[in-house]
């Protein structure tokens, strides 16, 4: 039998978190069992499970992932703060794992697994918007005057708002005039 290459190992990866993310997103993280992600894949359900042991990670691995994606703010270092922010929102809105986030959330209560997923991802994203405000402080585009970490948890508050406005079914354009006013109003010095 030839030996798998690790490209190939991060290919299938990669196909099973997509296949995951579409399930759960369409019947949501409980309902959503081994057998549908691996049916959407493509693949035996043994072989699904030499890449992820359970769906709670799976659901570790998306967090991870999307804690990556959504949050590096590391490669917008050349954009001022707003457009940064106005990616970050068209980020949100675009995501197929909107909804999602708030089903894992109702879950932490429940699950300690998932509780710690869920953590782990918010405290990432959290780290990583301080330290985005932190360097926009620092080149004097956002006053200065709150720290980096409160200021963090303010937008962080504020996209949850945002989400759960999207969520209930408020009109995309007045939830994103909402979010520049408010974002305005909180980074402007």
């Amino acid at each position: 039998m030839p030996k798998v290459i690790p490209e190939y190992k991060e290919i299938a990866k990669n196909r099973i978190i997509q296949a995951a993310i579409k399930i759960f997103s369409k019947k949501g993280f409980h309902k959503s069992t081994m057998d549908e992600i691996a049916g959407e894949v493509g693949v035996s359900k043994a072989t699904l499970y030499t890449y992820f042991k359970s769906k709670e990670e799976i659901l570790k691995e998306i967090w991870k992932l999307n804690s990556q994606n959504i949050l590096d703010l590391k490669k917008f270092k050349e954009y001022n703060y707003f457009e940064v922010l106005e990616k970050l929102y068209l980020m949100m809105v675009e995501s197929p794992g909107l909804y999602l986030s708030f089903e894992i959330t109702a879950l932490s209560s429940q699950n300690e697994n998932i509780k710690e997923i869920n953590k782990e991802s918010y405290e990432a994203k959290l780290e990583s918007l301080k330290l985005f405000l932190q360097d926009q402080q620092q080149k004097g585009s956002i006053r200065e005057d709150i720290g980096a970490d409160v200021l963090a948890q303010i937008i962080t508050a504020l996209y949850t708002d945002v989400a759960t406005q999207l969520l209930i079914g408020i009109e995309n354009e007045k939830v994103h005039e909402k979010w520049i006013k408010s974002i305005n109003v909180i980074l402007e010095k």
